[in-house]
């Protein structure tokens, strides 16, 4: 099954409405041995790295949720 691992993350100190975005941070293509369960259990560390390595996301910006979504994933704009 194709996952797609979606992060939403909101500006520190920003209002709850508009100050969030979606990000694709991988999908099973990436990660070929992926699966719901890891996803869904094990995503918290790399999201982490994921964001203290990202040239945007790695400052002012806070982890809101995260989701493991099968198939392939539109993002929608602001969360």
């Amino acid at each position: 099954m194709f996952i797609t691992v979606v992060a939403v993350l909101c500006r520190l100190g920003a209002a709850a409405s508009g100050g969030c975005v979606e990000e694709i941070v991988t999908d099973s293509n990436m990660t070929p041995d992926m699966s719901m369960m890891a996803c869904a259990v094990g995503a918290q560390a790399p999201l982490a790295k994921w964001m203290d390595e990202h040239p945007i996301y790695h400052a002012n910006w806070r982890l809101e949720r995260y989701k493991c979504v099968p198939g392939h994933y539109e993002i929608k704009g602001h969360a």
